[in-house]
């Protein structure tokens, strides 16, 4: 089938008319969320990209199949394979376990993401159900010798490849080459620096969460793997669109290419499409940072149109974004009450006074007609070849050019002077039916762009009042003679007081994340066990006998501890950035005696030690020097 849609592709870096691997179907694939915390307005602005861009293809005839992913295991803080578990931090966080914190968060997510307009995706899959596929692809890339064992885990050779950085330019690919991620902890067991985990077995976590048998031991998959193994699964071989935020090219896009056009072996996906950051004044937002807006709190107090346009009108695809409150009210104020609701009210208002609602049929042309008619015929053609490009905030800008040059037009042709002799009642009609035939032939029900329905319907929603009836059109700027009937309908977007509204809005903003916090902080105080729970505990006091650090492991000490039972016991503990081993050597402990053991870079811990998180990045050992070993703690 034949299409305009034309894609900004980052992996060629150029706008390329779109062609899918099977003519009139398209296979898309997107990034979902990490679900360990509330999802913020910039993570809900590159899904709102991404629904556009879906139902762009759709009006355009497509047959849109389209899968996320829900990252519920192994997404660690650094994407250089270090740093914390995401899932796990969260988990700690609320005092749960992963899962029910994957499912709160899940639940949370999609409540969002619908609330916002977004159309749901064909297949939701969280990696948790996809462990086997992760498995067999880690042993076919290892079959084909582009995988290795080594240290404990499986890395992907990137040595093995023409092109590993194929999303970078020639510039790009140089400094990368030199520097790659200097910032990351050194991995002694990787053969090149930019390999990657596919698996592990050997954790950085010393009480990892989740974990599967596999053929190289107990552990779980790397980050990167799952969007390639969902992606295949529900998608075949060919992906046509994958879709992600800037921040997810380098590395887990580029290592998603990397490792499954070679499991493959041939071309995977055509076309990239990535969304930019959205800041604040202080910078990205971010979960960690805690410098979020709840997406809720605005579409309850402005609508969701209104969100969904400021986001596709201020912020141009391809770059990044700044939002506030103050932008956000006073484009709110300037586009959709004053030009966009003057117009509604005005129009709506005069052809119910003037004539009843109905329009009569017969009409007279004059001066500024033409004028007007040329306009939207322009701005039709226009906003039809910025939307085929995506480029929404320049069809916006267009579309709401010709909003003011209507409401400039009610000035010129004064419906009210004409109003006053019965004798321009012909011409009156053309003026009121001019006016509400300019603004339906744009709007779509759900976005605030010239994208129609299929069935080219001139739908309302609450943003858009409906003007005119089903049958009434202008084809090619030519008038048609149907009569229609106006509905009386108040204007959705009144002017808003931007100082009083500011503050009435940070506050509710404010009280948001209180009450939120407030949530977070009652499950963990109210977390509770059983006395049968509790007396399942085995606590003892053990000395400390000798302590050392483990290899390749630095936050953990390897102490070996005298219980009582006369056989000495082995616990890693992540401790070695608050205590050297002579700092405990001597010192009697709180021991968990019944803890499953666990394997923690080599070292199998028998155990537990108790310990306090006593301030921000400061942790105390509880010490019982007075008590002898073996005592039991009850």
């Amino acid at each position: 089938m034949e299409n305009n849609v034309k894609i900004f592709n980052t992996l060629t870096r150029k706008v390329e008319t779109f062609v899918p691997n099977e003519d009139g179907k398209v296979k898309m694939y997107t990034c979902g969320p990490t679900v360990y915390h509330f999802a913020h307005i910039g993570n809900l602005r590159s899904y709102i990209m991404e629904d556009v861009l879906e139902k762009t293809l759709r009006y355009a005839g497509y047959d849109v199949k389209r899968v996320m992913n829900i990252t519920d295991v192994g997404h660690l803080s650094s994407d250089g394979d270090t740093g914390e578990d995401k899932m796990l931090k969260g988990a700690k966080r609320e005092h749960k376990s992963v899962m029910e914190v994957a499912k709160e968060y899940t639940d949370a997510f999609f409540k969002d993401f619908t609330a916002v307009h977004n159309r749901m995706p064909d297949v939701v899959e969280p990696a948790t159900n996809c462990i086997p596929e992760f498995i067999h692809m880690v042993e076919v890339l290892i079959e084909k010798g582009y995988a290795y064992f080594a240290g404990g885990n499986v890395y992907f050779d990137t040595s093995k490849l023409d092109d590993y950085f194929v999303f970078s330019s020639a510039v790009e690919k140089e400094q990368l080459q030199v520097g790659v991620r200097d910032d990351v902890e050194e991995d002694v067991n990787k053969k090149n620096k930019n390999d990657f985990v596919l698996w592990f077995t050997q954790s950085k976590f010393e009480d990892q969460a989740l974990k599967w048998d596999s053929p190289w031991g107990v552990g779980y998959p790397g980050w990167h793997i799952e969007c390639s193994c969902i992606s295949m699964k529900h998608l075949g071989e060919y992906v046509d669109i994958h879709c992600g935020g800037v921040d997810n090219i380098f590395p887990h896009h580029t290592n998603e290419i990397a490792q499954s056009e070679s499991y493959l072996g041939h071309d995977w996906c055509k076309y990239w499409f990535h969304v930019n950051h959205l800041n604040d004044r202080a910078g990205k937002m971010s979960k960690s940072k805690g410098n979020v807006v709840d997406p809720v709190v605005l579409c309850e107090r402005y609508g969701v149109d209104a969100i969904r346009y400021f986001l596709l009108r201020d912020i141009p695809f391809g770059s990044d974004g700044t939002f506030s409150n103050e932008a956000l009210i006073t484009r709110i104020n300037s586009d959709l009450a004053n030009d966009l609701g003057n117009l509604v009210s005005r129009t709506v208002a005069m052809v119910n006074k003037y004539f009843g609602g109905t329009i009569p049929t017969e009409r007279t042309a004059g001066e500024f007609d033409e004028d007007l008619i040329a306009l939207a015929t322009a701005t039709k053609a226009k906003v039809e070849a910025y939307a085929d490009e995506m480029q929404f905030s320049q069809a916006l800008t267009e579309l709401w050019a010709l909003i003011s040059r209507t409401n400039k037009y009610i000035d010129e042709t004064a419906p009210w002077v004409l109003a006053k002799d019965e004798a321009n009642r012909a011409r009156l009609a053309a003026v009121m039916y001019n006016l509400c035939e300019v603004d339906p032939d744009y709007f779509h029900p759900r976005l605030p762009l010239p994208v129609r329905t299929p069935r080219r319907r001139f739908r309302r929603s609450s943003a858009h009042l409906r003007l005119c009836s089903p049958g009434s059109r202008r084809a090619s700027g030519a008038c048609c003679r149907l009569a229609f009937r106006c509905r009386r309908a108040r204007s959705s977007y009144p002017r808003i007081d931007i100082a009083k509204e500011l503050a009435e809005l940070e506050a509710q903003q404010k009280a948001a994340r209180e009450a939120k916090e407030q949530a977070q902080q009652k499950a963990e105080g109210v977390a509770q066990i059983s006395i049968d729970e509790f007396a399942k505990v085995e606590l003892r006091v053990a000395e400390v006998k000798d302590c050392e650090p483990v290899k390749r492991a630095k936050k953990l000490l390897k102490l070996t501890l005298d219980d009582g039972s006369g056989t000495p016991r082995t616990v890693a503990s992540g401790i070695a950035q608050w205590y050297k081993p002579e700092d405990l050597i001597g010192h009697k402990v709180v021991l968990v005696a019944n803890l499953k053991p666990a394997v923690l870079c080599g070292v199998e811990s028998q155990g537990m030690i108790l310990a306090a998180d006593c301030a921000k990045d400061d942790v105390k050992v509880l010490f019982v020097d007075n008590m002898p070993a073996g005592a039991k703690i009850q």
